[in-house]
Parts: structure tokens; C-alpha cells; sequence
């Protein structure tokens, strides 16, 4: 039984993704630096966090100490299957991985992680100049969280566990 979803959030989307997965389930949601007050070693939580070049963050925190029994990554890319094998496999999961499209939010970037952003979209600009949405997404910021992108997560939950 899931006793709680962790989550890691940087500029808040992943956070409103564990907080209304949090209310659908009715199971509580800690951030990472919360989770130790409240649960214990293996227990079977979700962990929720955002995706950089590829890479879960933060998920070596959780990944010895609790029962995963799914992750949900949060980006700003539109999902697509190839890129969550991709994933799955650089990040060596063994349960479900489900993709949340989150967003870019520039007024909550910080230092290096909103110069790397910016960099990115400059590449995107030059290299990709036929892709204008992932461009003006990577101009300008975008918000893509949704109750609606959790219906999979949701129904797995509610499937297998």
C-alpha cells in the first residue's frame, strides 16, 4: 500500500503534481527533506521529481531507502515513448516511470540551472529552427501541469497496487 508520494521540486511543478496526486490518492506528499521526519526505511511511496539531461534528480536519496513502486518525471518536453525508455534505462529502473509534462518557469530559475535553460534554448534556436513550439517554450517559459496528465499514474496505482 503507498504510504506517501516524495517529491523534488524546483520551480514548483513537480510540487503541484504531487499535491493533487496526493489528494487523488489520499495519501499524504512530503518533499524529499520532509520524508525522513515521516516515514520509515521501505516504505512503498512514489517518488516524483524533475528531469535533467536525462537524469532523475535526486533519485539516489530515495531509490536504497524506500519501496518504490513508481516514479513520475516531470519536463518540459511534450512526452514521448522513446525518450522514457531512454530514461528508464539511463536512470536503471525496475518499476513503472510515468512523464508529467511540468514547464519552464524563468522567475523561479536560478543561477546556473536558468543560464543552462536559456543556453538550450539557444541551441534548440539554431539547430531545430523547424520545432517553434519547443523553441518559444524555451524562449519565453510555459506551464503544462494538468490533473489530466496523472490519469496513467493514477490508474496504476489504483490497478496494481
Amino acid at each position: 500500500m503507498i504510504k506517501a508520494i516524495i517529491y523534488n521540486s524546483n520551480t514548483g511543478h513537480t510540487f503541484r503534481y504531487a499535491d493533487m496526486l496526493s489528494k487523488k490518492l489520499n495519501v499524504p506528499c512530503y518533499s524529499l527533506k520532509e520524508a525522513n521526519k515521516f516515514l520509515n526505511k521501505n516504505d512503498e511511496v512514489i517518488y516524483l521529481s524533475w528531469i535533467c539531461a536525462g537524469r532523475i534528480t535526486k533519485v539516489n536519496k530515495v531509490k536504497n531507502k524506500y519501496n518504490i513502486k513508481g516514479y513520475g518525471v516531470v519536463g518540459a518536453y511534450p512526452a514521448d515513448t522513446e525518450y522514457i525508455k531512454t530514461v528508464e534505462k539511463a536512470n536503471n529502473l525496475n518499476v513503472p516511470l510515468f512523464y508529467l509534462r511540468g514547464g519552464i518557469d524563468y522567475n523561479k530559475l536560478k543561477g546556473i540551472k536558468r543560464k543552462i535553460v536559456q543556453m538550450v534554448g539557444k541551441v534548440l534556436e539554431k539547430a531545430n529552427s523547424d520545432n517553434q513550439e519547443l523553441i518559444n517554450i524555451f524562449k519565453n517559459g510555459a506551464d503544462f501541469v494538468n490533473e489530466k496528465n496523472l490519469d496513467e499514474i493514477v490508474s496504476y496505482i489504483r490497478k496494481e497496487l
